[in-house]
């Protein structure tokens, strides 16, 4: 493969912003494992998410070069039909690469710009097409897709799906005959194994994503607060307030907690902070309505932490390979249950959980055939 084939991505946030998470890494972690085999450009806005100044320190609206790619931030004047033509007129581009399915800026509006050109376009949905997701704002979602596909996109496209389970869904909401590709999104280098301090009857729990509706941080806390009282939690909230309503709705539910609960609110750390905040937590609770990968899961396990997650994620029968619990949302007995369980456990019991985790973390991140199907959405 010719190193100098270019790939344009368009992403709504990028590095140094953090505060959107998963799709951020997963970007990061394209140019970081890619940048040998292609020339990178990344199209981005000027903030991060949920922000209203931009960023400090940075120039917008002109290229960026970094050591491995170069980036463009894009004021809200400049996220536009005319600027994105004669940014495609700057290079030859072989390949585009869109982040986002519901991205009118950074996915739909470039999608239609280039629509009558010959370069190869590939769209990641990131779980956006899934049941649980499509729950939450339907009518704008459904009026979204039927436009898509009014338009016939999604014949154009090669869609990057990160497992099966997602190519599923790709073809339940846009039909069948689509140029699906399953590649699982890639992950960053992992530090040494190290052993957590564990008592019995005493348990650090975190919650990692976005406080939003989707990612059902309110049903967390509901399992926290019917744990045993004999024991004693620490529950580490993890993430950007993204809808306000439903943090406050949260932060009430929090004033009833029981007092075998302590809640702390850590705002959104930066993915390179995340290790020094995780080596003191035990276990990952993240009831969510769906993911189509969860960075946060496999983040979870690469430092060394157990999960208990809902099962609208690919990854299921954990507990037979000591990962975790994959427990379906309409069993709210037995999140608290595994809670309860995780909190009993002395730290030897604890240690080959955790253990587990990080070696399956370490053997999934590590395996050449990633790479190998990332490359092949390029071709």
């Amino acid at each position: 493969m010719l190193k100098n084939e270019k790939i344009l991505i368009f992403i709504d946030w990028f590095l140094p912003g953090y505060k959107a998470g998963g799709p951020i890494q997963s970007v990061n972690n394209i140019v970081f494992h890619l940048h040998d085999a292609f020339d990178i450009s990344i199209v981005t806005s000027n903030k991060d998410l949920g922000e209203a100044l931009p960023y400090a320190d940075l120039e917008f609206n002109r290229w960026q070069f970094r050591a491995n790619y170069k980036v463009i931030y894009l004021d809200e004047n400049h996220q536009n039909r005319n600027f994105y033509r004669n940014l495609l007129k700057e290079e030859a581009y072989q390949y585009v690469y869109f982040n986002s399915l519901f991205s009118i800026q950074f996915t739909l509006l470039p999608l239609w710009v280039m629509r009558n050109s010959s370069l190869k376009c590939v769209l990641a949905p990131r779980g956006m097409v899934g049941k649980g997701a499509l729950a939450i704002k339907p009518f704008k979602k459904k009026l979204f897709i039927s436009l898509f596909k009014l338009k016939g996109l999604q014949k154009r496209l090669i869609w990057h799906a990160t497992s099966h389970l997602e190519q599923q869904e790709i073809e339940q909401q846009f039909g069948p005959d689509l140029d699906i590709r399953i590649a699982s999104n890639l992950s960053s280098k992992m530090t040494p194994f190290s052993f957590k301090e564990k008592q019995a009857n005493r348990l650090n729990v975190f919650f990692l994503s976005r406080i939003a509706l989707k990612k059902n941080l309110l049903k967390a806390l509901e399992y926290l607060s019917y744990t045993d009282v004999s024991h004693h939690i620490k529950f580490s909230i993890i993430g950007p307030i993204d809808e306000q309503d439903y943090w406050d709705t949260c932060e009430a539910f929090i004033e009833k907690m029981p007092k075998h609960v302590e809640v702390n609110y850590l705002g959104a750390i930066p993915n390179d902070q995340l290790h020094a905040v995780l080596k003191d937590q035990h276990i990952l609770l993240l009831p969510t309505m769906h993911e189509n990968f969860g960075h946060v899961i496999m983040e979870s396990w690469q430092n060394g932490c157990p999960v208990l997650i809902s099962d609208q994620t690919p990854w299921l029968d954990l507990e037979e390979k000591y990962l975790g619990y994959a427990i379906s949302l309409s069993k709210s007995d037995m999140f608290v249950k595994q809670l309860n369980y995780f909190s009993e456990m002395d730290a030897d019991h604890f240690h080959k959980w955790s253990k587990s985790a990080y070696d399956f973390a370490a053997a999934f991140t590590q395996k050449p055939q990633l790479v190998i199907d990332t490359k092949k959405l390029f071709k």
